[in-house]
């Protein structure tokens, strides 16, 4: 009986640590994967998954597939505030990139975001998946806002799923412009969430050209799903000459 208590005691002091380890991590890296848990921490990947099953009870972490957040922060108005300088300075890069007429495509991110303001004098057909950003296209009288419907997913406030590609399998866009949650020279741009990778994918397959906006903190950064912007142009918070960019130069078709 004694030794059933004490193993008891030290299954639940290590779930507590792991707990906290689990928590500064994504302080610092916004995002973690189960399987990176388990070899880090030599336990099976269905332990993980109860850790992070306990901090998301708590609502100090939201489940991704393959992983975890930090609880809330991939929503729109928490994303809204992070970063925000560097967005504004990635995103404002591209605006001589938006056409005066045509249809464009901006994606759901707090950094696209940034561009709607530069469509005040232009005669387009914009189409997003993410409400906020419809509802400020919507206030621009020279736009027609098109709202990509489906299913609202509320870790992330975009509009995703079946009925969202069935949207833009009717649409064909001059130029479309995301940003992603990370940029590693190896894999390319990811998502935390597959159905947000999934729209950008079918969005890059229906347009002439990709523009990709992303701060300087994602580069060098995974999550779980990944997608397609190898013919994007990039554009980031650095001068396109910085160091850090070298390794992403193969990886796109140029870099402002």
């Amino acid at each position: 009986m004694f030794d059933y208590v004490r193993t008891q005691e030290m299954k639940h002091r290590f779930a507590h640590e792991r707990q906290d380890e689990l928590r500064r991590l994504l302080s610092e890296q916004g995002t973690v994967a189960v399987a990176d848990l388990a070899k880090r921490w030599q336990v099976s990947v269905m332990t993980v998954r109860r850790d992070l099953a306990s901090l998301a009870s708590s609502g100090a972490v939201a489940r991704v597939h393959g992983g975890a957040v930090a609880g809330a922060s991939l929503r729109f108005g928490a994303r809204l505030e992070q970063h925000r300088v560097a967005k504004a300075t990635a995103a404002r890069k591209l605006i001589v990139h938006i056409p005066q007429k045509g249809c464009i495509y901006l994606d759901g991110s707090t950094t696209v975001y940034v561009l709607v303001d530069a469509l005040v004098d232009r005669r387009l057909t914009v189409a997003t998946n993410n409400l906020d950003t419809f509802r400020q296209l919507h206030q621009l009288p020279m736009i027609n806002a098109l709202l990509i419907g489906g299913q609202l997913n509320r870790a992330t406030d975009n509009f995703t799923g079946a009925q969202a590609r069935r949207c833009l399998e009717g649409l064909a866009f001059d130029a479309a412009f995301f940003s992603a949650f990370a940029v590693d020279p190896l894999v390319g741009a990811s998502e935390p969430v597959p159905e947000d990778a999934e729209i950008k994918q079918v969005v890059s397959s229906r347009t002439s050209q990709v523009f990709l906006a992303v701060n300087q903190q994602k580069l060098g950064t995974r999550a779980a799903a990944t997608w397609d912007a190898g013919r994007a142009i990039l554009a980031t918070d650095l001068a396109p000459d910085d160091a850090k960019l070298t390794d992403y130069r193969p990886l796109f078709a140029g870099i402002l």
